[in-house]
């Protein structure tokens, strides 16, 4: 995204436009999300948006820049001060990090699912610049636990997609599961149950006796 005055006036466009066009490119897909669209749901003017952003595309690459930025730092944050803990501690805290960040954070999911829905340049950016890094992360981290006897010998690959289905659906298909079930998947009680069985279903399943 291009540079914004560091004034708070300018900081705060910036994280209007960011939050509104996560939100639409989330719910309407790249093409379906119009910068029109975008500008109204921030609450500025057409003329200002094209002031900050170079192109739809850029605003787009910004938008997912800003979503796994807040995503590691969050779990950096999370993991801060943990030196000396187990491996099985860290990895339940991590399996509950990004439930918790999930459910907060659904568009970042349903972002990954509509560029999911056909190969093209930006599912191909989204993958190697910010997907592939954390699925390397969590396969090592699933890797060195089974090469302890500490995990059950199942496929890392396996692991991952269990972790981000498991993880993340139910809040990416909020509106489905109220109607379904009648639960909102939001609420802070749903979160933490769901948390502690995806938890229970990735590390305490697969943890040999």
């Amino acid at each position: 995204m291009s540079t914004l005055a560091s004034r708070p006036a300018g900081i705060e466009t910036r994280r209007a436009i960011l939050d509104a066009a996560l939100d639409l490119f989330s719910e309407r897909s790249f093409d379906g999300a119009s910068t029109r669209a975008i500008a109204e749901q921030a609450g500025i003017t057409q003329p200002l948006l094209n002031y900050h952003v170079a192109g739809k595309e850029e605003l787009w690459r910004a938008v997912v820049d800003d979503v796994f930025e807040r995503f590691r730092m969050s779990m950096a944050r999370r993991l801060s001060g943990l030196r000396g803990v187990d491996d099985i501690t860290v990895a339940r805290l991590m399996v509950r990090h990004f439930v918790e960040f999930s459910a907060a954070n659904p568009q970042l999911h349903r972002i990954i699912m509509q560029e999911s829905k056909r190969a093209g340049g930006r599912l191909d950016w989204l993958v190697e610049t910010h997907v592939r890094p954390l699925y390397e992360n969590a396969v090592a981290m699933f890797e060195r636990l089974t090469a302890r006897g500490e995990l059950a010998p199942v496929a890392p690959e396996h692991l991952y997609y269990l972790l981000t289905g498991a993880g993340a659906t139910v809040f990416v298909m909020a509106p489905e599961c109220e109607r379904l079930t009648g639960v909102d998947p939001f609420a802070p009680e749903f979160v933490a149950a769901h948390a502690d069985l995806v938890v229970d279903l990735l590390i305490r399943a697969t943890t040999k006796e």
